[in-house]
């Protein structure tokens, strides 16, 4: 063999990087390092998860500074996403998902425990830059961040300078949380909570705020101002209110609670039904039974267990008197739960004649149109009808129909099979039937797979 044809010695490079002296080992890492920058987020993590192998080279404080990079690399990965998302209003909800990705790796930073207070606050800084802007839709995931990250009170009052930079009424609220909740600087929070109380949840808090420090006087006269004046939702108001009065027995207070929430037209039917369930524990039951009807006058939904109320509670010849009335009430009101009654009162014939022929709007369209529950509980007085009834279903899912529509016809034709067969006895009535429909429709190959089975 000659020289030219001599095979050369091959280079493996994992051999030669183990050859490398320390010197030489660090200048080719800060090589890589100043060229691929992305690197330096590997290499911290790897420190990391050397922690226990390597106690006596990598001490606590290593780690925290190890963190505090980890922190602020994240963040940048992070921020990358979420500054385009500013500028544009929103983005792909795979970079979305990419984005809360790292801010969940900076969550778990943060419950590690072991980040310096210098890294937080530059990590504030940051992330307010681009949380200012609201225009990422990452606000809410910022904010959970943020009030995960501060712990001292420093942290605690770093954070709120950063919200009160850009004041409005929702960082007010937020920082009267952390001066109430984390700061524990009652005269702080007071202060701020003394100009914002605009809407129920406002007196609310401070309501709690006076029950927490022990103050029952202040909670109550807050609670009682707050069932005035308070916008919006006033329900844990009346709520605190109600307990304490029906505790002392105190029924004219209760009775003008109901007043208030009459007058101001919230809480009207909650305050009603406590007032219902107040006298009724006293057994009075004619104020008992005044509140129960003023109560259903304010009734929007489960008529059916309203009516129920009314029919156990009260007296017979009441119950005669008002019945009338409350059943016409509630056909006009919510015609399922009318047909509900009906089946109750026995008036099958009513609800068969319903769910063929519903009421009409004032377009001539039906008001309801999904009466099942009802053919079901029909299916042994008259088979016949809610055979059709079954039938008519499954031929509308199958007309212009889909894959969709087709496993919906199946299940009525399933329910208009088990008639035949079980309660009719009529199984060649059923062949037959259901061969002419396979027939006509059989140029519907995946409608005749779906029913296969039938």
């Amino acid at each position: 063999m000659t020289e030219n044809n001599i095979q050369p010695e091959k280079f493996s490079l994992y051999e030669r990087l183990r050859d490398l002296n320390t010197s030489e080992f660090y200048d080719l890492v800060s090589t890589l390092l100043i060229k691929k920058p992305e690197l330096h987020q590997l290499v911290l993590k790897w420190f990391k998860e050397k922690q226990e192998s390597m106690p006596d080279i990598i001490t606590d404080d290593d780690m925290v500074s190890i963190n505090d990079g980890l922190l602020l690399e994240y963040w940048e990965d992070a921020r990358s996403i979420i500054s385009e998302f500013n500028e544009l209003g929103g983005g792909p909800e795979d970079d979305e998902e990419e984005a809360f990705g790292y801010l969940e790796k900076i969550s778990e930073l943060i419950k590690e425990g072991d980040l310096s207070t210098i890294a937080k606050l530059e990590f504030l800084d940051e992330a307010f830059e681009e949380y200012n802007i609201k225009n990422s839709g990452f606000e809410d995931g910022l904010l959970d961040i943020f009030f995960e990250i501060c712990q001292t009170k420093e942290e605690w009052e770093y954070l709120v300078k950063k919200l009160d930079e850009h004041p409005s009424d929702w960082r007010k609220k937020q920082i009267m949380k952390i001066q109430r909740e984390y700061l524990h600087n009652d005269e702080a929070y007071l202060q701020e909570r003394m100009k914002i109380l605009n809407y129920g949840m406002d007196y609310w808090d401070l309501v709690e705020y006076y029950v927490e420090i022990g103050d029952q006087v202040k909670a109550l006269e807050t609670a009682e101002t707050g069932i005035l004046k308070g916008e919006g939702w006033v329900t844990k108001l009346f709520e605190f209110l109600w307990e304490y009065y029906s505790k002392k027995g105190d029924t004219a207070n209760l009775e003008r609670l109901v007043q208030t929430a009459l007058s101001r037209n919230t809480e009207q039917k909650d305050m009603l039904d406590r007032l219902f369930e107040y006298y009724r524990s006293k057994g009075d039951y004619e104020h008992a039974k005044a509140a129960l009807l003023k109560s259903f006058e304010f009734t929007r939904k489960k008529y059916y267990e309203e009516y129920k109320k009314l029919k156990e509670f009260l007296k017979v010849p009441d119950w005669k008197s008002i019945e009338p009335e409350i059943f016409t009430r509630i056909k006009e009101k919510d015609f399922h739960d009318y047909l509900r009654i009906c089946l109750d009162k026995g008036m099958k014939e009513t609800v068969l004649k319903s769910i063929f022929d519903p009421p009409k709007n004032r377009f001539s369209y039906s008001i309801e149109d999904d009466f099942d529950e009802f053919a079901d509980k029909l299916a042994n007085d008259f088979p016949d009808k809610i055979t059709e009834y079954y039938w008519q279903k499954a031929y509308r899912n199958i007309l212009n129909g889909n894959r969709k529509t087709y496993s919906v016809a199946a299940k009525y034709l399933g329910k208009a099979k088990d008639i035949y067969i079980n309660i009719l006895n009529n199984e060649a009535g059923w062949i037959k039937r259901f061969s002419n429909l396979k027939s006509e429709f059989k140029k519907r190959p995946a409608f005749l797979e779906i029913v296969s089975g039938l």
